[in-house]
């Protein structure tokens, strides 16, 4: 069966780029990310993406089931200019500047996220950032600061694609018979360790545009509950989980602000 046939050649090229990041010493080797700020992670995700057929694959995917998802949350939404939202659209200027940013993306409040929330999506070429409506209305303008400067700093890492499959991941087993095996075992965990990488650069982004860890602290204590877990505990967590705990992400952010001074 072609389906079959498909399948096999693409598992086994999948497979065979795992097996030679792993045993060489590539990792080592890897050249410093383009970002000053951004936090070192040694993983092969990168190499499994680059492999066009993967690549490809996964964006044709991503294409299917995500465009319309899109269009939908834009024409639900408002795009903010600065004659709809003025402040909130200076907020926006003063984190373009902070991170240098070149490519403006579109930025939209939407109803369709809820709670305090924020969200890149797109492409590498064409980034969106979704807002909800109630972080636009209740966060100090620091809090919003970091949330932007973090959603920047996934968009300036170029990591939209990864952004798109991770968030199809619970559903490319039911949708996609190909697809799902592969991502299941040869995807998903590196691309949850890539995944935390990017987080604590992004992190790092939303601290330069807020300036202070103040903002952060109160807006983490927003978005969680407090927790008593263990550091093992939490690590144990986050082995099969996409962001790092929130106690962790601080942990590295005062890192970060350490090694700046």
């Amino acid at each position: 069966m072609p389906f079959a046939e498909g399948y096999n050649k693409l598992k086994i090229k999948a497979e065979q780029i795992v097996e030679s990041v792993k045993t060489s010493k590539l990792l080592s080797q890897k050249k410093d990310a383009l970002l000053p700020y951004a936090y070192p992670c040694d993983n092969y995700m990168d190499s499994i993406l680059s492999n066009g057929l993967v690549r490809k694959s996964l964006q044709l995917f991503a294409d299917k089931y995500c465009k319309e998802q899109i269009q939908k949350i834009k024409s639900t939404g408002q795009l903010v200019s600065n004659s709809n939202y003025p402040h909130f659209y200076n907020i926006l200027q003063s984190c373009y500047k902070s991170l240098s940013v070149e490519e403006i993306p579109e930025v939209y409040i939407t109803s369709q996220l809820k709670g305090i929330n924020a969200l890149s999506v797109g492409t590498d070429s064409a980034p969106i950032i979704l807002i909800s409506r109630k972080a636009v209305i209740s966060l100090s303008d620091g809090e919003l600061k970091f949330m932007i400067g973090h959603e920047l700093g996934h968009i300036l890492q170029k990591n939209l694609m990864c952004h798109t499959i991770k968030g199809l991941l619970d559903n490319l087993n039911s949708k996609s018979e190909i697809l799902g095996p592969i991502v299941s075992d040869l995807i998903d965990v590196p691309l949850n360790q890539w995944y935390r990488c990017a987080e604590y650069t992004a992190d790092r982004a939303g601290y330069i545009c807020a300036k202070s860890l103040l903002p952060i602290r109160v807006l983490f204590s927003k978005l969680c509950s407090t927790t008593t877990e263990t550091n093992q505990e939490a690590n144990y967590f986050e082995l099969s989980n996409i962001h790092p705990m929130y106690n962790n992400r601080l942990n590295q952010l005062e890192q970060f602000i350490s090694q700046q001074q």
